[in-house]
């Protein structure tokens, strides 16, 4: 019996995007309004690259290392 090939995830839902930087609704449409958190969407639904969203930790973290 063959095993089904492994897919390395490449996106999120937003739903997921929120769980994965563990913020809320509201400040995930905030930070993809002021160009922090890229998406793109197909069809009606919207999504987060996993690049992006490590690419948005990274900023966070310089934000946060900027301010201490």
């Amino acid at each position: 019996m063959l095993a089904a090939p492994t897919v390395k995830r490449r996106a999120y839902t937003m739903e997921e995007a929120m769980h994965a930087l563990r913020i809320d609704r509201a400040r995930i449409y905030r930070m993809i309004a002021e160009g922090t958190l890229r998406t793109y969407k197909h069809g009606r639904r919207r999504f987060v690259s996993v690049e992006a969203i490590e690419e948005c930790i990274r900023q966070l973290e310089r934000e946060t290392a900027e301010s201490a």
